[in-house]
């Protein structure tokens, strides 16, 4: 009986201590935590423009093939991939530019633990079931906040930052309103997990544009053939769609050529002391 009461009361005690997650005032975003020492408010080093506040954050072991992004209270759009669709508060990018999305602002919860004051803000639903935990650490005299990033070494896609500023103090930063809404993609476009994806690399664009180029060429050839040759019964080269157009192309280009640049080459015979010559003879 009294083991049984012992071990209860261990358990109370376990509960207790652990950490435990935070509801936000009302009208507050996430990264904001009412607790028995007062107010820990990081809305004031969050950037509220659509880019993150802090960037380009080496990764702390010294590894170079990755660096990292991470922006509290608010989303903010980074790359090409689906970082850049408006809804990411921690970003991981390789060398080539790729770009994973290692948690969604919108998930954002603060766990604050009053015993040890281990207190971190964790992230879900990253790319690949990706998962950051932000550590805070209070330092009243960290007037500008600075940060690290531990990748995920020890635990496979758990990622690991470290916070430290004197807004991780309870009553250390007063409050500063955060928009409700997703921030505005920057350099225009509208918010919202779905607005970004509009941001496709150009490069993605032109291969897509001379795809669709060439399948419409083909089907231009292929249909027009098959055309030519049922309904019109002609044979070899004469069921080339417009025949006499494609025959004639090479020879119009040229035409086209000499017209354009014929000017040109004239003047500079002329400039050289060679002589000039007229569109005829140039052709």
């Amino acid at each position: 009986m009294m083991r049984g009461f012992i071990f209860f009361q261990l358990v109370l005690v376990g509960l207790s201590s652990a950490q435990q997650p935070c509801i936000p005032p009302s009208g507050k975003p996430s990264c904001v935590c009412d607790t028995a020492d007062g107010t820990i408010d990081l809305s004031s080093i969050s950037n509220t423009d659509g880019t993150a506040r802090f960037s380009n954050i080496p990764q702390s072991d010294g590894d170079t093939q990755f660096v990292y992004s991470y922006n509290p209270c608010t989303s903010y759009y980074e790359g090409y991939s689906s970082c850049n669709y408006g809804n990411a508060a921690a970003c991981q990018s390789d060398q080539s530019g790729d770009s994973y999305m290692l948690g969604d602002a919108s998930t954002e919860t603060m766990y604050i633990d009053s015993d040890t004051g281990n207190n971190y803000l964790q992230y879900d639903n990253g790319d690949d079931s990706r998962i950051t935990k932000v550590y805070l650490t209070c330092d009243q005299n960290a007037d500008t906040p600075s940060i690290t990033a531990d990748g995920d070494g020890d635990t496979a896609l758990t990622y690991i930052y470290h916070l430290t500023t004197k807004c991780a103090c309870a009553g250390g930063c007063s409050d500063t309103p955060v928009p409700t809404d997703p921030p505005t993609k920057p350099g225009g476009g509208g918010g919202g997990k779905n607005s970004g994806k509009s941001g496709v690399a150009p490069g993605i664009i032109g291969i897509v544009l001379v795809i669709v180029m060439l399948i419409g060429f083909v089907t231009y050839f292929v249909v027009g053939a098959v055309v030519l040759n049922r309904k019109f019964e002609k044979q070899g080269k004469e069921m080339i769609p417009q025949k006499d157009l494609w025959f004639s192309l090479p020879f119009l280009v040229k035409d086209g050529c000499v017209f354009t640049f014929g000017p040109l080459v004239n003047l500079i015979r002329r400039k050289t002391g060679k002589g000039g010559g007229d569109y005829e003879n140039l052709k």
